[in-house]
């Protein structure tokens, strides 16, 4: 039997990848590894390709897969269909959870994101201040370089 059903034994979250990929497929004959990547949210290209497998096997992606150039040729899709309202609530469920997800995971990084520009801000602004105080001081044991060394010749005389 081929087609996308509840039995299959996959990885949470692989069965929306695939329909991520036949959705794509839908349009483009010619699918790239980082379009897809992108689409998936996959990190890999190995993942990607077990993913792309895995559809061939059930049978619902009938394609040619060109790791050499990272592309995939889809020759054809089979349809599939969700038939009752159950399954439609089903997906229609899982694929909100999968973008709040999403949702959830870009403002988490997009936090981190401003959390590290913060703190660069605030280690440049350190740093400016720091290297300002060194050549302060710099400045100062310059100025009194020869004060000093006119008083130690002006000792060293007295003890000659």
């Amino acid at each position: 039997s081929s087609g996308i059903n509840a039995e299959w034994p996959l990885r949470p979250g692989t069965k929306l990848r695939i329909l991520t990929i036949l959705r794509m497929s839908i349009n483009k004959r010619v699918l790239k590894y980082s379009d897809m990547l992108s689409e998936t949210g996959l990190n890999s290209s190995r993942d990607l390709e077990q993913v792309i497998i895995q559809s061939i096997q059930h049978n619902v992606l009938d394609c040619r897969i060109d790791e050499a150039n990272e592309q995939v040729f889809v020759n054809q899709i089979s349809g599939y269909s969700v038939e009752s309202g159950e399954q439609q609530d089903y997906l229609l469920e899982s694929l909100s959870r999968w973008s709040e997800s999403c949702r959830t995971v870009t403002e988490n990084m997009q936090t981190d994101v401003d959390t590290a520009t913060n703190k660069l801000k605030a280690n440049m602004q350190e740093t400016a201040e720091f290297s300002k105080s060194v050549e302060a001081a710099k400045a100062s044991v310059k100025k009194e370089k020869p004060h000093r060394e006119a008083t130690s010749a002006k000792s060293r005389k007295r003890l000659a």
